[in-house]
């Protein structure tokens, strides 16, 4: 097996929301809907055994002809310890609330979120300690055919090997975050402008545009148990799987890759939420009133709350790899954009100022397939690269 070795919170809004809504609608499927929709409070939160600010996610269940959870912003946040320690947050924009100074959970401490929203209702956690301990061996790569969609799939998979250290049994959650390196379909080096009179100039560019850098976050729920091995250790897990017809690796990858060690009935909560979130139907076989989480209203019992507040250990690796380490030039993946040269005629400052073209070049003679227009262009996502990414290079990126 080829291994290459180098060192964003799992974003599961949209499945509460889903679960919230299976819990608050009628089995008939005409009946969803505002008719029959409730709001519910959606918590997420994982404080972990790292030194770092932690973070606490609330939104609100939203309907389904809706498109995004709604973000329950200021509220009031804090996570206490039976050691008599307490951790307040701040709220930021979008639901998200991250702790005043940064703070680590330790061991033998069980740990209970206590949350105060904006309309005086007050919400709790069970008591959470955390769970096992999580080290990655290592994060490697390889070549293979997977099935996506019933279609064999060549690409790479992203695969980690990790160890336990007690006698008990083991259960992981993994989130990745991706990165890597974006290039124009062309380098060029000029651009136009506007002048002063309303004409059209050509000047060289002040910054490059050809090599940008882009960061994706996983959004699926990924979890493995050792409870059917003989010991604790864990062994090419699957946690990421990129086509080899994907741009992302069509240059230079990096993937880091967290594991959440997690308790049994953290585990299973999110299995659970794995499999409802993974149903054909909304009305399949599933049925969301057996999923519980650990949290809930302390202001009114009948009221449906949703999430999970977990403590876990966590470990995280990064690893880099290039397109040719796995595949040839031959291979390498089409652009997914349509980047024809084109010569519009007439040619007008409107193409300039709505984005829609940027300058190629100086024609050198007739062309008819091009056009008669007196510029060479091509649609911008072909040129700047800025429009996928950013040209700052990540601090942890290396060649």
């Amino acid at each position: 097996m080829t291994k290459f070795i180098k060192h964003r919170d799992l974003k599961i809004g949209w499945y509460f929301c889903l679960v919230a809504v299976l819990f608050c609608s009628c089995v008939e499927p005409y009946e969803i809907g505002t008719e029959t929709f409730e709001s519910a409070l959606v918590i997420e939160g994982t404080i972990t055994d790292q030194l770092e600010t932690q973070e606490i996610k609330l939104s609100r269940s939203f309907k389904v002809e809706e498109d995004t959870p709604s973000p329950e912003n200021n509220a009031r946040v804090i996570v206490v310890g039976d050691d008599g320690a307490e951790y307040n947050f701040n709220s930021l924009e979008k639901g998200i609330y991250q702790s005043n100074n940064p703070f680590r959970a330790r061991a033998g401490v069980n740990y209970t979120l206590e949350v105060t929203t904006q309309d005086g209702n007050n919400y709790s956690s069970n008591p959470s300690e955390l769970s096992g301990t999580s080290i990655i061996d290592d994060v490697s790569a390889i070549r293979t055919i997977q099935p996506i969609g019933g279609v064999d799939s060549d690409g790479v998979a992203i695969l980690v090997n990790s160890r336990g250290t007690n006698d008990n049994n083991s259960y992981y959650r993994y989130t990745y975050e991706e990165t890597y390196e974006i290039r124009s379909f062309y380098q060029v080096n000029d651009k136009f402008i506007i002048t002063e009179n309303g004409g059209i100039g050509i000047v060289p560019k002040e910054e490059q545009d050809y090599i940008c850098y882009t960061t994706k976050y996983s959004n699926e729920i990924i979890l493995t148990n050792t409870n059917l091995l003989t010991t604790n250790d864990v062994e090419s897990v699957p946690v990421h799987f990129i086509n080899g017809n994907s741009r992302s690796i069509a240059y230079r990858y990096s993937i880091l890759v967290k594991q959440f060690s997690l308790s049994r009935e953290a585990y299973e909560f999110y299995e659970l939420l794995k499999e409802l979130s993974g149903s054909e139907s909304l009305f399949s076989q599933n049925q969301p009133g057996s999923i519980n989480g650990n949290v809930f209203s302390v202001s009114n019992d009948n009221e449906k709350v949703f999430g999970y507040f977990s403590v876990s250990a966590v470990d995280s690796k990064r690893l880099f790899f290039n397109f040719t380490d796995f595949f040839d030039f031959s291979e390498f993946p089409a652009s997914q954009f349509d980047c024809t040269i084109t010569r519009p005629f007439p040619f007008f400052a409107d193409f300039i100022t709505s984005g829609t073209y940027m300058f190629y070049g100086i024609p050198l003679g007739p062309n008819p397939e091009e056009g008669d227009g007196p510029y060479r262009v091509a649609a911008s996502v072909c040129i700047d690269c800025t429009i996928l990414g950013t040209t700052e290079v990540p601090e942890f990126w290396v060649e």
